[in-house]
């Protein structure tokens, strides 16, 4: 799959790239690297700074309060809670560093792809892709301090997602996954095939002067409308996974393309999942089949210091395609 151009490639090349972008982010945050730390962009110098500012135009609200009314109404302390509590939050936790994460992706991964050609291409353009599935789900976390877990003082980080939502858009993406022409090998950029719908409809009834004034009225929100849907379209084929070859049957086996099929294969009859019969067996049944394997049990342990084990022998029915 590696080295070919299909739609499974793509998500592959993508999840790989953003598996190191989310690792390395993390990693950094959790000081297990000695060349990076948390998030620079947080500097601590300045987060004091704007604190002490949070707390005197606070302290100058609450002596406005005093100065107009001595006591205040219900309604007007809610509110200089509200405001107290909306002023005193600032960041402070250690974020993630997605910044040098992503940067670590690309002189990781992106550097073997030198050949200038549209698999080059495409390839960067997916390693590219699965970096913005990360960047582009960071999570703000926040932790309360104050009595009782009140939040009059909030400390607030970046965070990278968990791994599973970024699962989820790659293969999103991978279901929406583009076609591009292969023909234009390392000339120009790649060339997107997409399939467009055109309805035709008559107006037989109108005039040309109708004709006309309709040509000019669509001509006209053509234009202004051309600026934002290519910054649209730009942003969506940012994220979009490119493919250049057609998927082959993975069911079947075929070795002049290096897939091993799905016979014989151990499925789950009760599940309705991917590792289903019903979806891994391609449609042709499952056969049940009893197995005998040996393994280790009755384990203990021996001073000093090993672990020895009996062999046991387990027959169990297991499901395998047909």
């Amino acid at each position: 799959i590696s080295i070919s151009g299909y739609r499974e490639s793509a998500f592959a090349f993508a999840i790989s790239a953003a598996g190191v972008a989310h690792s390395v982010a993390r990693a950094c945050s959790q000081g297990r690297l000695m060349s990076c730390g948390c998030d620079p962009s947080v500097n601590r110098k300045t987060l004091n700074k704007n604190l002490r500012q949070s707390l005197d135009k606070e302290k100058k609200l609450f002596l406005q309060y005093l100065e107009t009314n001595q006591i205040l109404t219900p309604e007007e302390e809610k509110k200089y809670e509200r405001s107290k509590i909306a002023s005193r939050w600032k960041w402070g936790g250690c974020s993630h560093n997605m910044d040098f994460g992503v940067e670590f992706s690309k002189l990781f991964l992106d550097c073997r792809e030198k050949a200038g050609d549209i698999q080059s291409k495409i390839n960067l353009h997916n390693n590219h892709a699965g970096r913005m599935a990360v960047s582009n789900n960071m999570e703000f976390r926040c932790k309360c301090h104050g009595m009782s877990g009140s939040c009059q003082l909030k400390t607030c980080w970046k965070s990278a997602p968990d791994f599973h939502v970024v699962g989820k858009v790659l293969k999103h993406q991978f279901r929406r996954a583009l076609l591009v022409d292969q023909s234009n090998l390392g000339n120009g950029e790649p060339i997107i095939v997409l399939k467009r719908s055109r309805n035709k409809k008559s107006n037989n009834g109108a005039t040309n002067t109708e004709r006309s004034n309709e040509r000019h009225e669509r001509l006209t929100n053509r234009k202004s409308n051309t600026d934002k849907y290519a910054q649209r379209q730009a942003r969506k084929l940012e994220t979009s996974l490119f493919y250049y070859q057609r998927s082959p049957n993975f069911c079947e086996k075929d070795p002049t393309a290096d897939i091993l099929g799905t016979v014989g294969r151990k499925c789950n009859r009760n599940s309705t999942l991917s590792d289903g019969c019903n979806s891994l067996c391609c449609g042709r049944g499952y056969s049940q089949v009893k197995e005998r394997r040996a393994e280790r049990c009755n384990c203990k342990f021996q001073w000093c210091c090993n672990v020895e084990c009996e062999e046991c022998h387990v027959e169990e029915w297991i499901s395998v395609c047909n």
